[in-house]
């Protein structure tokens, strides 16, 4: 009878504190242990028709607390497609059950995969993602961030004239003189490790921006920048580790170096930089024994752009008033009057770069007609700087004919397939212990990340970029006045902006 009481006073006194624990408000989610799962996949072609330094991946990651499933795919493909997210959704959910709203996939933004991927690319995911579900253990999460401000940069030149210029291989870059600035960049790495709770490193996923196009120096198949990276983390971390690479709001970064002519593309060994920096950020964080997860998944309609015909006649006048400057009047003006050719004004201009005083002759001849009155070289001189001058000006016309053609065509392009229909876009967000990750459906500026860390309350926040769809170039809504190459190719009005910042702050405070 004493044991019987005994035991019924043990059971009450574990109800009044499981009841004292539920009125103090301790979440189950914070009190639950984290399971993780990864695995990863080759996407290259089976038979590729075109070299290939090093494999396309796609890595997954399931992560469970025991309330919710989410599952993070990074694949080395230069755009996550509506399509292929829809496919990969599906099939996860008919499979695993995993709520397709809780599943993200993003692209690295790779340009690099010459056609190469495997026909069968988006059924080799999803086994990816049915082995990372089948092999779940228990992790220790560690969530921070790491800084690398030395391989990439703002790729928009600010210009004198109020305009910008954007840095691309396809284009002559401008005058020197004629830049005066750049746009802000994003040097923050978002990193989230988790450990196997039997040792061990188990993934480590990171977001950073960078545009993946700098490729190898054979022009051969390559996962770039963010592969060079991932191998080197992995490598580093070993213990089978994986490590995934979230692209970030790259829309106007470059690679430092994408346009030197003088070496071989440095894309390894920026990798390597980024992912050095990663490694140690990494090894510093501190690891706690559980993480929550919460997933918010919303829709939002983006205008497209209405003012194609007001861009469209601005650029024209440009490009009219350049063709004036070749057409000109009379024989002496612009480029009409230009005489020389590539093969007589090289040689004119290199004498004159080598020695500016006497670039016609050896100088004692120069003084031996000073000595008897006559200037014949001294004013051959004059003429030549005024013609080597005026061929220096066609070429610079010429440079800005190319820009301004390039950007026209691509606005008349969106002219002719003029749908004013807003683009509805996914926004989804993560949030994984303490780091956030919002995602975009397409290609923002730098500065729309930046504002978007600044203004949400979690310490940890970072935008996944080029994730589940592609509606584009997204620049801020302050640059469409500078005609670059990004403010042409978007479909978006500048509201897009303004939209999309509401509604991201809006899920945020759901993430609290």
């Amino acid at each position: 009878m004493l044991y019987a009481k005994s035991k019924l006073s043990k059971c009450i006194v574990m109800l009044v504190a499981m009841g004292l624990t539920m009125c103090i408000g301790i979440p189950k989610a914070e009190a639950a242990t984290l399971y993780a799962g990864v695995a990863v996949r080759n996407i290259t072609a089976d038979t590729p028709t075109k070299h290939v330094h090093d494999p396309l991946y796609a890595k997954a990651l399931v992560l469970d607390d025991g309330t919710t499933k989410a599952v993070i795919i990074c694949a080395d493909i230069i755009t996550a497609t509506e399509t292929r997210t829809s496919e990969i959704r599906r099939r996860v959910h008919e499979e695993l059950g995993i709520n397709p709203k809780n599943i993200l996939l993003n692209a690295s933004h790779n340009h690099n995969t010459w056609n190469q991927m495997a026909e069968d690319t988006n059924e080799r995911i999803v086994q990816a993602v049915k082995q990372a579900a089948g092999a779940m253990v228990p992790v220790t999460i560690g969530v921070g961030a790491g800084h690398e401000d030395r391989i990439t940069m703002n790729r928009r030149l600010r210009l004198k004239n109020g305009k910008e210029w954007t840095i691309r291989r396809a284009n002559p870059s401008p005058q020197d003189s004629d830049v005066v600035g750049l746009g802000p960049m994003d040097p923050e790495i978002g990193i989230v490790r988790l450990d196997k709770v039997g040792g061990g490193t188990l993934a480590v996923l990171y977001n950073f921006a960078v545009h993946s196009y700098g490729g190898v120096p054979d022009g051969a198949v390559t996962a770039d920048l963010p592969g060079f990276a991932s191998k080197l983390i992995e490598e580093a971390m070993g213990s089978g580790a994986i490590a995934l690479f979230v692209q970030g709001a790259a829309g106007d970064i470059t690679p430092i170096r994408y346009k030197d002519f003088d070496a071989p593309p440095p894309t390894e060994q920026l990798g390597m930089m980024l992912g050095m920096s990663v490694i140690t950020a990494a090894g510093r964080l501190p690891m706690k024994k559980q993480g929550s997860i919460k997933i918010i998944s919303e829709t939002i309609e983006l205008p497209k752009r209405q003012d194609l015909a007001t861009r469209i006649e601005s650029l024209e006048k440009q490009q009219e008033e350049i063709l004036q400057f070749f057409t000109g009047i009379g024989c002496g003006a612009h480029g009409a009057g230009t005489s020389l050719n590539f093969k007589s004004f090289l040689p004119l201009y290199l004498k004159q770069s080598i020695d500016p005083n006497y670039p016609a002759y050896s100088s004692y001849l120069y003084l031996s007609e000073q000595m008897t009155g006559r200037e014949d070289l001294k004013l051959l001189d004059e003429a030549n700087e005024i013609r080597v001058g005026k061929y220096l000006q066609c070429i610079h016309k010429m440079e800005e004919l190319i820009r301004v053609r390039t950007n026209l065509q691509i606005l008349k392009g969106h002219l002719s397939q003029d749908d004013p229909k807003p683009i509805t876009a996914e926004i989804q967000g993560f949030r994984i212990g303490d780091f956030v990750l919002i995602t975009f459906p397409g290609e923002p500026f730098a500065e729309v990340g930046l504002r978007l860390k600044k203004q949400s309350p979690f310490p940890h926040t970072f935008i996944a970029a080029y994730s589940n769809g592609h509606v584009g170039y997204a620049p801020t809504a302050d640059a469409y006045e500078n005609e670059a190459y990004e403010d042409a190719l978007t479909r978006l009005a500048p509201q897009w902006q303004q939209i999309f910042e509401i509604k991201v702050l809006e899920m945020i405070r759901k993430l609290q």
